[in-house]
Formats: structure tokens, C-alpha cells, sequence
């Protein structure tokens, strides 16, 4: 019963997905000026579906990205984007 449920409510659960993968991607191209980091939209196995902010640079900054972070090693601090917050409607910002 639970694959069939799946099957039938996965495309929905996706589409959901890339309504909120679109929304972050918006924001992360409001305060992208260079790098890699991008939005992806992940099926699950059955039915989940996952949006997540991915960075394949050499730093694989996505956490500092989304929450930003404090000065160190020579660099300066950096707000957080907050492109997921934002895609679900809980940036601290609106």
C-alpha cells in the first residue's frame, strides 16, 4: 500500500520541490557573484524530494552560504543568504 501511495503522490512532492528550488535559486542569484554554488532538486527513494543548496567549489562553503559566517583566516565575516530559509518562508529577513 505504501509504494503504491508513493507512486501516486510523487510527482506532486516533486513539483512542490521545484516551486521551492526556484524560489532559492532566485535568491542565491540576487547575492552570487562568482563560485559554484547552485540549487538541486533530489527524489528520494519513494516519495520525499529534497531541495538542497550544493557548493563543489574547493572551500565547500554551502553552510557558510546559507548562514553566513565570522571573519577568520584573512577573511572578512559574511552575512548568510539564507536561500533555503527564504524558498520555505523562514528567512529572518521575509
Amino acid at each position: 500500500m505504501d509504494r503504491i501511495v508513493a507512486h501516486e503522490v510523487q510527482p506532486a512532492v516533486v513539483e512542490r520541490a521545484e516551486i521551492l528550488a526556484t524560489r532559492a535559486r532566485t535568491r542565491l542569484a540576487q547575492h552570487r557573484e562568482s563560485g559554484r554554488a547552485r540549487i538541486e532538486v533530489i527524489r528520494g527513494r519513494r516519495s520525499d524530494a529534497f531541495v538542497e543548496l550544493v557548493d563543489d567549489g574547493p572551500d565547500g562553503n554551502a553552510v557558510a552560504i546559507e548562514y553566513g559566517r565570522t571573519g577568520s583566516r584573512g577573511r572578512g565575516a559574511s552575512q548568510g543568504v539564507y536561500a533555503l530559509h527564504y524558498a520555505i518562508g523562514m528567512a529572518p529577513d521575509g
